[in-house]
């Protein structure tokens, strides 16, 4: 009978399709446990599911998801591949829709990460021309746009304009008080006038210590939701911390991360 009960759950699921919900729900229950391994073994398992069912769109958002994945992981060859394999798949589409355009600022962000960042400026563009055009302007996918376009241009030494695009970031997710990725954004911030500074020579002026004490302060705030997501920021910005000399600021954000990870089942 268990084995019966099973199949008729099973059975709800589109047949000769990747349940994508499904797989993206398993995928934020793993991180939450910051359980990397289970997400890989997730990510291949449904990849070559999809490859089997000949569901290219599944796939498309498997990859997507690799893509991801394996830039934070810093698995150069795996998320180098995920990237090629979602444009193979790209190339094909007769339109470019706003879930391709966020495919694509994925790998553009994702090349960046792993050194190619020249390269990567062509799917950034792609992305912006969709965006632009199909979403409202304080829409949260255009702030990570101009987030991670801030970075290759960072990248490029083009601090003016990246501060620009980090700016407009920064209103938009002001303005929907999502807490997570203002942290980021002045971590961001604080990165680049550390860049500035070192390619003109100059001393530490403190400014970038401003944004660090903000990222922390956002970060504890009384609206911030204490989930699998914000321990993930938690850890980053506690990496900035750190480098910063924030010593017992990284120490409790990355206690709060751990007490996350703890809570849903994972190890700290």
């Amino acid at each position: 009978m268990k084995n019966q009960n099973t199949c008729t759950s099973c059975s709800k699921e589109p047949q000769g399709y990747v349940p994508v919900a499904r797989v993206i729900e398993r995928l934020d229950e793993l991180a939450a446990k910051n359980d990397s391994a289970g997400m890989e073994r997730v990510l291949d398992y449904w990849e070559n599911e999809a490859k089997a069912l000949g569901d290219d769109r599944g796939l498309l958002v498997i990859l997507s998801e690799e893509v991801g994945h394996y830039r934070r992981e810093g698995d150069e060859k795996k998320g180098l591949s995920a990237c090629e394999q979602a444009l193979a798949l790209l190339a094909v589409e007769e339109e470019i829709t706003v879930a391709d355009a966020t495919v694509y600022l994925n790998i553009a962000t994702t090349m960046k990460a792993f050194g190619r960042a020249e390269e990567a400026l062509k799917y950034y563009d792609i992305t912006r021309e969709v965006y632009e055009r199909e979403l409202e302007p304080n829409d949260y996918r255009l702030a990570g746009y101009h987030n991670n376009y801030a970075t290759v241009l960072a990248d490029l030494g083009k601090f003016d304009e990246a501060r620009a695009h980090y700016m407009k970031a920064l209103e938009i997710l002001k303005a929907q008080g999502n807490i997570n990725e203002v942290a980021i954004t002045y971590v961001n911030l604080a990165k680049l006038i550390d860049d500035e500074n070192a390619v003109a020579g100059k001393e530490d002026d403190g400014r970038a210590d401003e944004y660090i004490e903000l990222a922390y302060a956002t970060l504890i705030s009384e609206g911030a939701e204490h989930n699998g997501p914000y321990a993930s920021v938690c850890m980053k910005v506690a990496d900035a911390c750190g480098y910063h000399g924030y010593f017992l600021y990284k120490k409790e954000l990355e206690e709060r991360a751990k007490a996350i990870y703890r809570a849903n089942g994972g190890e700290a």
